[in-house]
């Protein structure tokens, strides 16, 4: 049984650049407008008890998909079936009367979300405690901050027992102190059964509560699954949003022609393919292979190099650092490096695999791979995952 299904629905928007144009669009029956589409074609199923995240870049469409959700918009294209209660916390504000005081708005904006005088007057203490404003409950909202608007909104969400909860980004309002008591309320609805959306810029935040995640970019879905593995390729693509103009196999700063890498391969541990993504913890090996020009032979140090898109560097593995002698480089050679446990956690990272002379203060060769993601399932805090124990 599902809780809320999406069939194909876009939402589109007329631009008017007067509005005059409006009228003018009705008397000569011809468009004076231009079309913006903040939604197209997006499909999912939540199922019920279901926990569904939704991240994307600031402009994706995360909120009128929600608004959609809710009733607020319509679509324009499409079906959306929602089964049950529904409760939503999107922008500060909704659904409050800002001349009313916090009491009288809680029996506004509960009686909107369906509940009986008699149940809102049995839940008030509840909702008045929660939010921690006794003291300004019979203020008037518009005295309010930002922060004391979302403590209410989230208490009176959160207190009419919805089947459904809506929850958009603005619990990045209030305090470090009352995000604890939404975020622990929000688990109790998970062990409880009840159906989540969660819209937030904190990626941790949707891994730890979310079953399964969107990732919308422009109005689309660019794509939906497992929490771990949808954040590992949005902040991949964050990631590359950031990348320095590099191409790949780009002409090294300083090149001789006496050898030269003519490929890399990072495959896993069974050498049985070409890895496309990487894993954390997983076991890789990276086979490089070098050809010198003719019979030309000369000596040098390998390294590998671990950066960022960026240029940060991550980490230097080379042969003159593990105490190794400079290596001989003739004809056609292959050489291998094992990483046993690639420990770097989700993101966008790239290999540069490089032949220096033996003093290693200048690069005969450089070889930039691909660049290749990281799926995790451990927190996105940092870049390495440790192995650690608590001794408790």
């Amino acid at each position: 049984m599902f809780a809320i299904e999406v069939q194909d629905v876009s939402k589109e928007y007329k631009l008017y650049q007067r509005p005059l144009d409006r009228l003018k669009e009705i008397v000569f029956r011809k468009p004076y407008h231009q079309t913006f589409q903040a939604m197209k074609n997006v499909s999912f199923v939540l199922p019920q008890g279901g926990i569904l995240g939704v991240i994307g870049d600031n402009g994706a469409g995360k909120s009128t998909l929600l608004k959609l959700l809710t009733g607020t918009l319509t679509p324009s294209s499409g079906h959306i079936v929602k089964r049950g209660r529904i409760a939503a916390l999107l922008e500060l504000g909704t659904g409050f009367h800002p001349d009313l005081s916090g009491r009288q708005n809680i029996y506004l904006n509960a009686s909107l979300l369906g509940l009986t005088e008699e149940e809102i007057k049995q839940r008030e203490p509840d909702i008045i405690a929660f939010s921690e404003l006794e003291e300004f409950i019979d203020r008037p909202i518009k005295t309010y901050s930002s922060g004391m608007y979302v403590r209410l909104a989230f208490s009176i969400a959160t207190s009419v027992d919805p089947d459904i909860l809506i929850i958009d980004e603005a619990l990045s309002v209030g305090d470090a102190h009352f995000q604890k008591k939404c975020v622990e309320r929000m688990m109790q609805f998970k062990e409880h059964g009840k159906t989540i959306l969660f819209c937030s810029h904190s990626l941790y935040l949707v891994r730890e509560l979310c079953d399964q995640t969107i990732w919308l970019e422009h109005g689309r879905m660019r794509q939906i699954g497992e929490s771990a593995e949808v954040i590992s390729a949005y902040l991949a693509f964050l990631d590359e949003k950031d990348q320095v103009s590099t191409q790949t196999n780009e002409q090294p700063l300083f090149h001789a022609p006496e050898v030269k890498i003519t490929n890399v391969i990072i495959t896993d541990s069974t050498q049985s393919q070409a890895l496309q993504n990487l894993t954390t913890f997983e076991n890789l090996l990276i086979t490089i292979h070098t050809k010198t020009k003719d019979k030309f032979q000369t000596r040098g140090h390998l390294g590998v190099i671990i950066d960022k898109p960026d240029g940060q560097i991550i980490f230097v593995a080379s042969t003159k650092h593990n105490n190794l002698p400079p290596q001989t480089f003739v004809e056609t050679q292959q050489w291998q490096l094992k990483i046993p446990k690639f420990c770097l956690v989700s993101g966008n990272y790239r290999f540069r695999i490089v032949i220096a002379d033996e003093s290693v203060l200048r690069f005969i060769d450089e070889y930039h791979t691909q660049s290749y993601t990281v799926i995790s399932e451990y927190p996105e805090f940092g870049l390495l995952w440790m192995d650690h124990q608590w001794l408790i």
